[in-house]
């Protein structure tokens, strides 16, 4: 009886919540329409800023409330909130019952999750923290001064107006900072019980409303599909890594920790379980997020860089390498996106951030008895080294194969290639040898004025991964990546861009081992002037290092 009153009781509260959603956002879309006309110049700057943010955060709540309000499954009273500065708080009144109290959760039949352990579905949630996940980023940047940050009604209409534009902003700004920012809208939907696609098109409605509301630069082009895709790849992978941080059978100080490291990696869904209580509900983790295998392996050593001579520079530089093999991409018939999937991260060697790396499985098939495995697979890349600095988004097809050599040698070969929706490669013009020194931006902070020293593009990539392994370790790897990116802004010119890669690998005692590296990075500019001219450039590296742990 109790039960059930609650039950509607709980539908009762979400239907007159819904109602109150609707009217209001119709209400500030009308008021905004208004604003517009009117042309208000006296609410621009600071003080307009947080009132307009929230005015198109509330006309989008009110369209996304209405649009679900007929389908959405009724959930409990505790309602997770936007992310703002309470949510700190109410985390840590939360965590004050994981000193012991935590019971086996009892999921009521209205709750709308999947599973015991998951989140509960709340679209119209996902999308009020998206929008939040802006308003929180705006107040950042008004925080730093940021000139671009003193939105008003009129610089939204001139952005929609003006349509999308390719920016200036700086390499690493657009290939590491918009992908991240991206990630944050994606586990806005993870974190409220949507799939990996519903949470791709939230991603694209963050991205996008971040483009034409967020900032008083024009809507960005190479941002948009930056942030989109790149916040996908990465989003899925912080997702399910955040996942393996957290126990969700333990208690007491080993389960605060837990859901605090995975709040660190996942800060949005770590947020969502501290404010309404999961984060010291003890469940089964949600099967999906539990790898059928694990691995890893760190290496750390010395790495010799080569010059366009190929001679070696005395001195070498220290570097640290981590790979991660989340699920087995090489064998089992796959639905679900990022089951699979391997991640690269490399310090040093040249510059203190120098390789970032994650493809996930999106598709997996085998095909016949033969040990073939037919792959779709989604790739983010960042690379900056002696012969080029690149980023890419790419969609590749793959076909993997194993055979075993004898009782204790294996073999294994992926080949793939694919299309690069966007790609990003650095470029001086034809006459310029040194990229010029920057100045301070004499439009303000967060203004970029260019010039550009890199070309944005779409392309395609390829490539080939062979290993062979004895006793299950690896001793030899193979590796060759090659990308061709057409420049559509910055220098006219076609890019081809190769990296092949040689290790040979010797166990010594348990997980600790000794390696040998040798590179060879290639590039090859076709420049679109009058006389066809045509750059090359080529560097060579060699590596010694020990790793630890194993494929």
């Amino acid at each position: 009886m109790l039960i059930t009153a609650s039950i509607v009781n709980n539908h009762s509260e979400r239907r007159a919540r819904l109602l109150l959603y609707v009217k209001v956002g119709m209400s500030i879309r009308r008021r905004y329409g208004q604003f517009l006309q009117a042309n208000p110049a006296v609410f621009r700057g600071r003080p307009a800023c947080l009132f307009t943010i929230l005015m198109v955060g509330g006309l989008l709540l009110g369209d996304a409330r209405r649009s679900v309000a007929a389908q959405e499954i009724p959930i409990p009273a505790q309602e997770t909130p936007i992310l703002a500065a309470g949510t700190v708080i109410a985390a840590q009144e939360t965590v004050g019952s994981a000193q012991g109290d935590q019971v086996p959760a009892v999921i009521a039949p209205d709750s709308g999750r999947a599973c015991e352990g998951c989140p509960p579905r709340r679209v119209g949630t996902s999308l009020l923290q998206t929008t939040g996940i802006n308003v929180i980023y705006e107040i950042a940047n008004l925080v730093r001064g940021q000139v671009t940050a003193h939105i008003t009604p009129k610089t939204w209409w001139e952005n929609m107006q003006q349509g999308m534009v390719w920016d200036l902003d700086d390499f690493a700004v657009n290939q590491i900072g918009h992908p991240y920012q991206g990630n944050n809208y994606f586990n806005a939907g993870r974190a409220n019980g949507l799939s990996f696609y519903e949470s791709a098109a939230v991603t694209a409605f963050g991205s996008a409303t971040w483009e034409f509301f967020g900032e008083t630069n024009h809507a960005s082009l190479n941002d948009f599909i930056n942030t989109t895709l790149g916040g996908i790849t990465l989003g899925e992978m912080f997702h399910r890594t955040g996942w393996l941080i957290r126990n969700t059978q333990a208690t007491g100080k080993r389960r605060l920790w837990s859901e605090i490291g995975a709040m660190a990696v996942d800060p949005i869904t770590g947020a969502n379980r501290f404010a309404s209580g999961d984060a010291s509900r003890v469940t089964d983790k949600p099967s999906e997020f539990v790898p059928s295998s694990l691995s890893g392996v760190a290496a750390a050593g010395m790495l010799w860089r080569g010059t366009q001579a190929s001679a070696f520079t005395a001195a070498p530089d220290p570097f640290l390498e981590v790979d991660a093999y989340y699920g087995d991409t090489n064998v089992g018939r796959s639905r679900t996106p990022y089951d699979a999937f391997f991640m690269r991260l490399r310090f040093g060697g040249g510059s203190s951030f120098s390789e970032a790396r994650v493809r996930g499985r999106l598709y997996g098939q085998p095909l016949g008895k033969g040990g073939l495995e037919f792959l779709v697979l989604q790739t983010y890349n960042y690379q900056n080294n002696d012969a080029y600095a690149t980023g890419s988004q790419a969609i590749d097809a793959g076909l993997g194969a194993t055979r075993a050599l004898s009782r204790r040698t294996n073999f294994w070969i992926l080949g793939w290639g694919g299309l690069t929706v966007l790609g990003a490669v650095d470029s001086l013009p034809l006459g310029v040898t040194e990229k010029p020194e920057e100045g301070e931006p004499s439009a303000g902070q967060g203004v970029s004025e260019g010039p550009r020293f890199y070309d944005y593009g779409p392309g395609s990539d390829f490539g080939t991964l062979a290993r062979l392994t004895r006793d299950g370790r690896e001793f030899l790897l193979f590796n060759y990546i090659g990308r061709q990116i057409y420049s559509l802004d910055g220098v006219r010119a076609n890019h081809f861009l190769q990296h092949t890669r040689v290790d040979v690998l010797l166990p010594l005692r348990g997980a600790l081992g000794l390696g040998a590296s040798a590179e060879y990075f290639h590039r090859r500019s076709y420049y679109q002037d009058a006389a066809s001219t045509i750059r090359t450039y080529h560097y060579p590296q060699l590596r010694a290092y020990l790793t630890w742990g194993n494929r």
